[in-house]
């Protein structure tokens, strides 16, 4: 090899020791198919190559084209290609009929901010990055180099029969653990089009008229005293702080949680969520000293600290929940309570809280209801119930839409579930819940119905183990929320509606799945149901050690009440069309 390599006519610095390496970012996007990538999640594969591809470009289409053979030559071996899409005219759906007509599964990784190819310092149409994703280090940077064959080409191809780029020797080298050649000429192809980036990188950023507002309105209400968020963003000096932290958030959409997939953001109210601009802003001016004008006041400073601990106001009824003593260690089962709620009157619920006392060990509160009916039918197993709501990280507070609440009667009392999880020290929890009423009846009653799928063996290791259910909409129907529950190994899941018409709409999705976080996602415009109408959901597990959160990968694991264990359902708001 090292004769072949003397032979080589380009200018190149020969490697010496270990594989030369520069630090490259984590990230995360999403494929042409609305599949969630993340660089660092593919710590299983040797190495990671990323194209650089914009479509108007006759150098673009030859380098993607030798890329597209060298990922079906390297079918099996621990290599992942990706392509990054920059250019602000494609959507998910042109990338899709390119990569049908290149019979590709390639992802095609739409960087619609621009962001990403900026952190990678990727400058033009044709680079390549073979990245290291366990130690986020660029073994490669450079050219695809398509050979013609010439001189210095025919040397390298009699050593490697079959090699047709720069980036195939690269690949194969690696592969081999042989050290390679650098190539440090600039790429040939035309510089890319970050025309996205240019309006906020032209021009000093503003942190008191600019950043601190997005701060306001995308982070403080998690990010504030007694917030869901570990520090508080209430001075720029905070911000300054975690600056970095915020931008490796950011890049790879840990923050703001619960995200789902940006294509159906605007038919969501209530969601978490940032725009590419608000991204731009904020990482711009991160990368510029995340500075702030010091004679001018600090917008964060001067936010109040909530008067009330209900966020949405004070409720019209504070049902208090027993206290409730949590052991130090050991596996906690669930705990049911009745508690009785007092009313004297049917109520209408437009909206309710949860004040939790102590969010470190609460996993979830379920509220359940009984009438004076359901407490005599199966007594000796607490009595019927009917789900009413509940409580977990991210979801302290449900407002439903104007024209529909929840019937709370008269002789109804409250059931309520508890699930706490042992934190290493004793702890009493002592929450409560807030009741938020219409004064007059809704246009439509609001029940909760599910999709479930119970019947599931995830064996151990897998990295990818698909589950489906769905569910039949009896009477016509309008669909108002979506609340979906997995636990560690939960990946993504996504729903759509199978009409009886034979028509498919894609309804949600949520590309990447984080246990931490479940939310429940409330439809900007209810959807008709048609009687017949089948609502699926699909998603997947994954059992194996890359996945982070996974306590145990050596485990089969199936339906349980615990964490360890798994779920998949999803609770659903729905009313009937036609009331009386």
């Amino acid at each position: 090899m090292k004769k072949l390599l003397a032979m080589f006519l380009y200018v190149y610095v020969l490697s010496t020791g270990e594989l030369s390496a520069s630090s490259v970012p984590d990230f995360a996007l999403i494929d042409q198919n609305g599949r969630f990538y993340q660089l660092s999640r593919f710590v299983d594969q040797r190495v990671v190559v990323v194209l650089a591809f914009q479509r108007d470009s006759d150098s673009g289409q030859s380098v993607l084209a030798e890329f597209v053979s060298l990922s079906r030559r390297y079918q099996g071996a621990p290599v992942q290609f990706m392509v990054l899409v920059t250019d602000s005219s494609e959507t998910r759906e042109s990338l899709k009929e390119l990569s049908s007509t290149l019979g590709t599964e390639i992802p095609f990784l739409l960087d619609e901010s621009q962001l990403i190819a900026d952190a990678l310092k990727v400058r033009s149409v044709g680079e390549v990055l073979v990245i290291d994703p366990l130690e986020l280090a660029a073994l490669y940077r450079g050219d695809l180099g398509l050979f013609n064959i010439g001189a210095a080409d025919q040397a390298l191809a009699a050593s490697l029969p079959g090699v047709t780029s720069y980036l195939h020797y690269v690949v194969h080298s690696i592969l081999r653990n042989e050290n390679f050649t650098e190539n440090p000429v600039a790429s040939e192809g035309p510089p890319l089009d970050l025309d996205k980036l240019i309006p906020h990188r032209s021009v000093e950023i503003s942190y008191e008229t600019q950043v601190a507002p997005i701060l306001i309105q995308r982070c403080v209400s998690c990010h504030k005293p007694s917030g869901m968020a570990p520090w508080a963003m209430d001075s720029h000096l905070m911000v300054q702080g975690w600056s970095k932290m915020i931008r490796e958030t950011l890049l790879t959409r840990r923050m703001p949680p619960g995200q789902i997939d940006p294509a159906f953001a605007s038919n969501y109210v209530d969601v978490h969520h940032i725009t590419d601009a608000e991204m731009s802003v904020l990482i711009a001016w991160i990368d510029s000293g995340a500075l702030r004008d010091e004679k001018m006041p600090d917008p964060l400073s001067d936010i109040l600290p909530d008067a009330s601990p209900w966020t949405l106001g004070e409720p019209d009824l504070i049902v208090d929940f027993p206290e409730q003593a949590i052991p130090a260690t050991g596996v906690l089962e669930y705990v049911f309570v009745p508690l009785e709620i007092g009313l004297t009157e049917d109520r209408w619920v437009s909206a309710y809280e949860f004040d939790v006392g102590d969010k470190t060990a609460l996993h979830h509160v379920i509220l359940y209801t009984q009438d004076s009916r359901q407490r005599r039918q199966n007594a000796s197993g607490g009595g019927s119930r009917t789900n009413f709501g509940g409580y977990a990280p991210g979801r302290e507070y449900v407002v439903l839409d104007a024209d529909t609440g929840i019937l709370l009667k008269r002789d109804m009392r409250f059931m309520i579930q508890f699930h706490y999880t042992a934190v290493g020290r004793e702890l009493v929890d002592k929450s409560r819940l807030g009741l938020y009423f219409r004064d007059t009846p809704p246009k439509r009653e609001l029940v909760r119905t599910a999709v479930m799928n119970g019947d599931f063996v995830i064996p151990p290791g897998t990295r990818e183990f698909p589950v489906s259910a769905s569910t039949l909409i009896a009477k016509d129907s309008y669909l108002y929320s979506f609340a979906p529950h997995m636990h560690f190994r939960g990946k993504h899941i996504r729903f759509s509606a199978r009409y009886p018409d034979g028509r498919h709409e894609n309804l949600l999705s949520i590309p990447n799945f984080q246990h931490n976080w479940q939310m429940v996602y409330r439809l900007r415009d209810p959807v008709f149901l048609p009687a017949g109408t089948e609502i699926v959901a699909e998603g997947a597990f994954d059992n194996s050690r890359y996945n982070p959160m996974n306590p145990d990968a050596g485990q089969t694991v199936s339906w349980g009440d615990q964490v360890w264990d798994e779920m998949f359902i999803t609770w659903m708001r729905i009313a009937e069309a036609h009331q009386p």
